[in-house]
C-alpha cells in the first residue's frame, strides 16, 4: 500500500536528546559530526583533552551484551591497552550499561588515558547505544582526568 514514511515517527523514532555540562576552559567541538563533543583549551600544539558522545542505532534483538562485546573488541585493538577500571553493570541515563577506564600507547612514545561509558537505550522498535568517551594524555591526567569524569557524570537526557 502506498504511503509516506516519516522520521521521526513511531516506526522511526528520533534519536535521544542529550545534554552535557561544559566547564570553564572547555569549548564545543560542533564541527566534528558528533551529537556532542567538547575539548579543553590548551596551548597550541598540545593534545586537547576531549569528551565525545556518540549515538549508534541498532535493530530488534540488540542487547547490552552485544554492545559490551563491541566495546571490548575496540579496546583490545588499541596498542598496549591496559584496563584500570571496569564496571560491567552500571546504570547510565537510566539504562543498563558499562564503564571502562585505561591507558594505551599513542604510537609516538606517549600514553593516552581514556574513560568510556556506554549504555543501551530502548527506543520503540530500536535500540540506541550512547557512548561517552573522554581522553587525555598521561601527563595531562592530573590536570584533566577529574574533569573528564565530571563531564561524563553530567550526561543526561534532555527535556
Amino acid at each position: 500500500m502506498p504511503g509516506t514514511l516519516a522520521f521521526p515517527s513511531d516506526a522511526f523514532p528520533a534519536y535521544p536528546a542529550l545534554e552535557i555540562d561544559q566547564p570553564d576552559g572547555w569549548v564545543a567541538l560542533a564541527g566534528v559530526g558528533l551529537p556532542l563533543a567538547l575539548a579543553a583549551e590548551v596551548p597550541s600544539g598540545q593534545f586537547r583533552p576531549n569528551v565525545l558522545v556518540t549515538v549508534q542505532r541498532f535493530g530488534v534483538g540488540h542487547t547490552v551484551a552485544d554492545s559490551r562485546a563491541a566495546v571490548n573488541k575496540s579496546l583490545k585493538a588499541l596498542p598496549r591497552f591496559t584496563q584500570t577500571l571496569r564496571e560491567d553493570s552500571v546504570e547510565i541515563l537510566g539504562a543498563p550499561g558499562m564503564r571502562v577506564e585505561g591507558y594505551f600507547s599513542d604510537g609516538k612514545g606517549g600514553t593516552l588515558v581514556q574513560a568510556l561509558r556506554m549504555c543501551v537505550l530502548e527506543n520503540g522498535p530500536v535500540f540506541d547505544v550512547v557512548q561517552v568517551t573522554g581522553t587525555c594524555t598521561g601527563p595531562q591526567t592530573e590536570a584533566f582526568f577529574g574533569q573528564v569524569r565530571e563531564i561524563q557524570d553530567s550526561l543526561r537526557l534532555a527535556g
